[in-house]
């Protein structure tokens, strides 16, 4: 039986998209055919299969899930997007080390659906991409966390501190004296600013950086060989960044405040 649903469910987009409708509302057979742009002829036979299988009913010509239709639509949505997460970047993922993300965010990847991949060209290796810079400045508070140091971070985050944009900034220990020892003016403005708030990790972090702001979510991760190579995953969907805020949090666990500078 269950390899029969697994059939008739996945191996049909026309199917698919009907029990995804049929989950907002019971239809009738125009508004199905109007919603899905199909004539009755070609929609006729799949809602006939999905009937036999005690996935759909129907009640004077107004077609819904049954029971069984709702478990199994509540739980597909979330697997399909998984599965579009992981095609539209699939070189992507495929190269990364996901084994520092927690199980119980990497259980909800589905909410990463419609993420873009920034790639610098050979002119601007060395820079913040254009589009995240302006997303970044637009946005109204921030948290970051960073276990790599980028050349161009303290002045942008000094900066974004004395435009009133709020941040939480929480760095590993070798960022933290690279910041003061190598940028001592922007570290300067950065920890006597109020709206800055900076944290240290003092442990090991195997993620390389996580931007998330009330605008958009920015992640970096490692390649498998531990290699880190400068393509960052984006997204703006609001299911994204309250993922990406439990992934700051979770990075947070291992942070304490920063007290005073560093020595040297």
């Amino acid at each position: 039986m269950k390899q029969s649903l697994i059939n008739l469910i996945l191996f049909s987009d026309r199917r698919k998209d009907l029990l995804l409708l049929l989950r907002e509302e019971p239809k009738d057979i125009d508004t199905i055919k109007e919603l899905l742009n199909v004539d009755a002829g070609s929609i006729q036979p799949h809602i006939k299969k999905m009937k036999d299988a005690h996935l759909i009913t129907e009640v004077k010509k107004v077609y819904s899930l049954s029971e069984i239709g709702k478990i199994i639509v509540e739980n597909l949505e979330p697997f399909l997007n998984s599965i579009e997460v992981f095609e539209v970047n699939d070189k992507y993922w495929k190269t990364r080390d996901l084994t520092q993300i927690p199980d119980f965010l990497l259980e909800r990847i589905d909410e990463l659906e419609g993420c873009e991949l920034l790639e610098p060209d050979a002119e601007h290796l060395f820079e913040t991409p254009k589009a995240l810079l302006e997303k970044l400045l637009s946005s109204k508070e921030i948290f970051t966390f960073v276990s790599y140091f980028h050349p161009e971070a303290p002045s942008i985050y000094a900066g974004i501190a004395e435009n009133g944009m709020k941040q939480v900034l929480c760095m590993t220990e070798n960022v933290i004296e690279r910041l003061f020892s190598s940028y001592p003016e922007e570290a300067d403005r950065l920890s006597r600013n109020k709206n800055s708030k900076i944290f240290v990790c003092r442990k090991p972090a195997s993620i390389p950086s996580i931007i998330v702001t009330d605008r958009f979510l920015a992640l970096k991760l490692f390649e498998n060989d531990g290699k880190l190579r400068d393509q960052i995953l984006v997204a703006t969907e609001e299911k994204a960044l309250g993922w990406g805020k439990e992934l700051f949090w979770h990075c947070m666990q291992m942070a304490e405040p920063l007290e005073e500078k560093p020595g040297f």
